[in-house]
């Protein structure tokens, strides 16, 4: 097994209301159109009764079992009250190693309200799709999956919130973090990237790396080596195309820091894909 491979799991109430219950660590409340997103998987239940007791487990009965499919819809047993609630769970592993600066800074559980959710169009979009009325399982659900947990994961990292202390020590930190993780194939620059921040190369390049732990140029280097590992091993995209797809105009610069990251060319990486997986 992959140690650094990491877990989340995201649940978006479809209809109804209910509560995610952390074990031994407090609750959520949901209501339809919500999101909670647990970066780590950390053990929870859902219940559609609002005053029962939450015991220690990972689900509410007659919801999927963990390490089932990427993404499932399902409804909380009516006996515990919870006719008429149905749920999205989308589960999706990633690279700890990549994910950690922005997974560090977040709690073990959270919720996005629908109106976040609904003005993000990428999430939005996927999330419906996923969860389609007779839509069945296919092959390319793991990459769905995945890009929810990666746009939930920026949506997380806010600007200051009224009522709370920035998650970086400057708001443009946050932005700028959320467009590696978003908008990583675009021809971002160091300089790029400070304007994006609303701060001076210097200044965010000393912000950036004291927040996030490494410095920029070499964060946004490795989020776009993890897509293109992604896109090797679980997709058939001709591997001439994604160095491009991920942000490098230059195939030379891509193999190199492919291979600097994983010890492996590209190619050779999606060969052993089926190992990977």
């Amino acid at each position: 097994m992959d140690t650094d491979l990491a877990r989340a799991v995201l649940h978006h109430v479809l209809a109804g209301r209910c509560r995610l219950a952390l074990h031994g660590a407090g609750t959520l409340e949901l209501g339809a159109g919500d999101l909670a997103l647990l970066p780590t998987g950390i053990r929870h239940r859902l219940t559609a009764a609002p005053d029962a007791p939450p015991p220690p487990g990972t689900s509410a009965p007659g919801a999927p079992a963990p390490g089932g499919a990427p993404a499932e819809v399902w409804g909380l047993d009516g006996a515990q009250g919870g006719a008429g609630v149905r749920v999205l769970t989308v589960r999706a592993g990633y690279d700890r190693r990549a994910a950690t600066p922005l997974v560090s800074v977040l709690p073990r559980a959270l919720r996005l309200e629908r109106a976040r959710v609904e003005a993000a169009p990428l999430l939005r979009e996927t999330l419906a799709l996923l969860a389609s009325p007779g839509r069945r399982p296919g092959p390319g659900d793991r990459l769905l999956a995945l890009r929810v947990l990666e746009t939930a994961l920026a949506l997380a990292a806010p600007p200051r919130r009224p009522d709370g202390p920035y998650p970086y020590p400057h708001p443009g930190i946050g932005r700028s973090v959320a467009v590696i993780e978003t908008r990583y194939a675009e021809p971002w620059t160091v300089v790029t990237l400070a304007r994006e921040a609303g701060m001076s190369r210097s200044a965010f390049t000393a912000a950036f790396r004291e927040a996030v732990g490494s410095p920029p140029a070499r964060h946004l280097t490795a989020r776009r080596i993890r897509e293109a590992a992604r896109l090797l091993a679980e997709t058939g995209l001709p591997q001439s195309a994604v160095p491009a797809r991920v942000g490098y105009r230059s195939r030379v610069g891509f193999h190199l820091a492919f291979r600097a990251t994983y010890g492996v060319t590209p190619g050779e990486y999606r060969a052993a894909a089926p190992r990977r997986i």
